[in-house]
């Protein structure tokens, strides 16, 4: 009578001794299953406190960790998720490449996964800013963590695939600045205050603000560098802090410069009252203020009550629609980690252009940089001014800045590293310009037969209102 006996697998098969990981020196015993060690292996992290510097490197990383249950523990193989391994306490000592890690983790918990499927924005062309506060004003807070995709009314050819989101960000931020909502600072930087004395017969301004920091908040969500530059004041009420003298510097100078003069000489001997003249409007900054005179002993009061009024009281209650807007798509909780200048720097990226810096991080599709008409481009770039640079990066990828770990760090439309890319293309008299695919960032470079052909040919990209083509593959 034969015998009956089962036959194990491989799979099945222990290894029989105690086996050390090579990699992260994890002990398994010897009655582990071969192929639960070498899914380990083949999964295995270093170490899940290894010093990673961007959100980017965690993605698709995995470790091992131990779980206790029934029998005594198990090993379970988890997606590494920085977010997880450090309290926000501690986060904020970290280094500033550490906070925007923990920053983009906590908020990739928040993100609606696109396949999810996409809300689409019907917005005009004609009435840009106008539609499109009516369109987001419509959208359920919730809906401001998924896919937005861009329509215009005018024209159903033109199909988003997600580049359409920058490039439609940019304009509006544009549009709120030539219609004088967004007013330059009275200092010599390039940035924008709040300006709630605009009258408008076509928006409601409540709204509109609270659009605006939809936008900002939507933009800061999607690693969208803004291309308007917010002052300081507004960055401190974003991250809930206190303004102080020190900020006035960035909002007006010669608010400032004259503050600072007070504090430092004799008020006494000064013919001034606790009262400001502002918009033709005389405001009292306390209960009978125009009796009383400022001092030495009140100077500093004196000046808190007016930094109050000009970066607060006056701006509501549009400053409050703004950040209600704003905290619909960032929680506050996760922004006390920030300093106002770190905040600043993700919000609107780096401030100048390096050409070395982006043609180091530009790939090529049926062409090579040692290419003569690829060496023009170069050539041609390195001519321009920075206002030049950003308008032509705008035509490529729909945004006018660089993020702020610079062009190693362009994105596609879902988050994704997608380098900026050259794809060469045949000339054609009948359409000579260069094409820009924005969601993907990259640009579709006829092969001149002439570098001052080409230089004709790129400048009218910026000069004559160009558009890229977007998303149409």
């Amino acid at each position: 009578m034969g015998c009956c006996c089962s036959i194990k697998s491989p799979s099945q098969t222990t290894l029989g001794r105690e086996v050390e990981c090579p990699k992260c020196q994890q002990l398994f015993p010897s009655y582990t299953t071969n192929h639960a060690f070498n899914d380990h292996l083949d999964n295995c992290l270093l170490s899940s406190q290894q010093n990673l510097n961007r959100i980017e490197d965690y993605r698709g990383i995995k470790y091992w960790e131990k779980v206790q249950n029934e029998q005594g523990f198990q090993w379970v193989l988890k997606e590494y998720n920085p977010s997880l391994q450090i309290n926000e306490q501690n986060i904020q000592q970290e280094p500033f490449g550490q906070k925007q890690v923990w920053f983009r983790a906590k908020l990739e918990k928040l993100r609606i996964p696109w396949q999810n499927g996409c809300t689409v924005l019907s917005v005009s062309q004609n009435q840009l800013l106008e539609s499109s506060v009516e369109s987001i004003m419509k959208l359920k807070s919730r809906l401001l963590h998924g896919e937005l995709k861009i329509k215009f009314q005018e024209d159903q050819k033109v199909q988003d695939a997600g580049g359409l989101l920058r490039e439609w960000s940019t304009s509006i931020l544009q549009q709120l600045v030539d219609q004088g909502y967004l007013q330059k600072t009275d200092t010599k930087e390039l940035t924008y205050k709040f300006n709630p004395n605009v009258q408008s017969n076509t928006i409601d301004k409540r709204q509109l603000f609270s659009f605006l920091g939809i936008i900002v908040g939507k933009c800061l969500f999607e690693r969208i560098p803004l291309s308007s530059f917010l002052d300081r004041t507004i960055i401190k009420h974003i991250l809930r802090q206190k303004i102080v003298l020190e900020d006035i510097k960035y909002f007006d100078e010669d608010l400032f410069y004259s503050w600072q003069y007070l504090l430092n000489n004799n008020s006494d001997s000064l013919d001034l009252y606790f009262q400001l003249e502002y918009f033709g409007k005389t405001i009292n900054l306390k209960e009978n203020g125009c009796e009383i005179k400022v001092t030495n002993s009140n100077a500093q009061e004196y000046i808190n009550l007016n930094i109050f009024y000009y970066t607060s009281q006056f701006l509501e209650p549009y400053l409050s629609d703004f950040l209600t807007g704003f905290y619909q798509v960032i929680p506050k909780t996760l922004l006390r980690i920030f300093k106002p200048q770190e905040l600043e720097m993700i919000l609107f990226g780096l401030p100048f252009i390096d050409l070395q810096d982006w043609s180091k991080y530009t790939i090529y599709k049926d062409c090579s940089a040692e290419d003569y008409f690829i060496k023009w481009f170069w050539q041609i770039l390195s001519t321009w001014s920075q206002a030049e640079l950003s308008q032509f990066l705008r035509f490529c990828t729909g945004s006018t800045r660089v993020p702020v770990e610079g062009f190693s760090k362009l994105e596609s439309n879902r988050g994704e590293i997608s380098y900026f890319c050259i794809q060469a293309s045949n000339f054609d008299q009948e359409n000579p310009y260069p094409k820009a695919h924005t969601c993907f960032n990259r640009l579709e470079l006829p092969k001149y037969e002439e570098l001052e052909t080409m230089e004709v040919f790129l400048k009218a990209t910026i000069h004559e209102a160009l558009e890229g083509i977007f998303g149409l593959e």
